[in-house]
């Protein structure tokens, strides 16, 4: 989950950078030209092609300038979202299933109409979960984006002065967490809707994890050279 974050992250910060930038704009405007007004806020017009056909790739590294934030937002929220979701839907399987006859088929998480209330609800609160860890996070990345150094021709101000500016306000830390109840609520709502679809997609399709963990081998299998597909 790391690892993919990392990645996920690193394609999309800059379709990040451009989104919040084309909001910061009274009319709306071709990607191309919020592209062009965006480095020319990095690096002032005379530096930047008017046109992007015409740009080297070293101008466009100021879209990854939100790469550290980004991650910082995304990874601890990934991690958070499927260690809960696994630990909690592991210990509620356990806690159903120690109250079940002998006879009694086992609960599964994701199969059957208890397996996929126990994906929902994990997956629920592992999505408040996640959206406490990453919460300060979203927050300063959110106001470093949204304000501008005063005289600096429209460039962001350091997400250091934003976290110095918030706890020197009255509050301290918990201004880290302004805005919380209504991001909680989203992820809530969101992330138990996401594992719930996604088990019951599988039950659809009865795609099990056995099923994707023989695939992987086949292939695994086939690109050893242990299977001839000739044969």
């Amino acid at each position: 989950a790391a690892v993919a974050t990392i990645i996920t992250a690193a394609a999309a910060s800059p379709f990040e950078v451009l989104r919040v930038k084309s909001m910061g704009l009274v009319e709306s405007k071709p990607w191309n030209e919020v592209l062009t007004i965006f480095l020319d806020d990095r690096k002032g017009p005379s530096k930047v092609a008017k046109s992007t056909e015409k740009l080297k790739p070293t101008d466009l590294l100021p879209l990854w300038g939100g790469f550290a934030p980004t991650v910082a937002r995304e990874l601890p929220f990934a991690v958070t979202k499927f260690l809960v979701f696994d630990l909690l839907a592991k210990a509620i399987c356990v806690a159903v299933n120690s109250r079940l006859d002998e006879n009694s088929i086992p609960v599964q998480v994701g199969i059957g109409s208890t397996g996929l209330l126990i994906s929902a609800v994990s997956g629920a609160i592992a999505g408040i979960a996640g959206a406490i860890v990453s919460h300060p996070a979203d927050l300063i990345l959110t106001l470093t984006s949204a304000t501008k150094k005063e005289g600096s021709n429209g460039e962001d101000v350091d997400w250091r002065d934003v976290v110095r500016e918030l706890l020197d306000k009255e509050g301290g830390i918990a201004n880290l967490f302004v805005g919380l109840p209504a991001r909680a609520l989203f992820f809530f709502l969101v992330i138990g809707l996401q594992f719930f679809l996604y088990d019951y997609v599988k039950n659809v399709f009865q795609v099990g994890s056995d099923d994707l963990s023989l695939v992987l081998d086949v292939f695994y299998a086939v690109r050893q050279g242990l299977i001839d597909m000739q044969q």
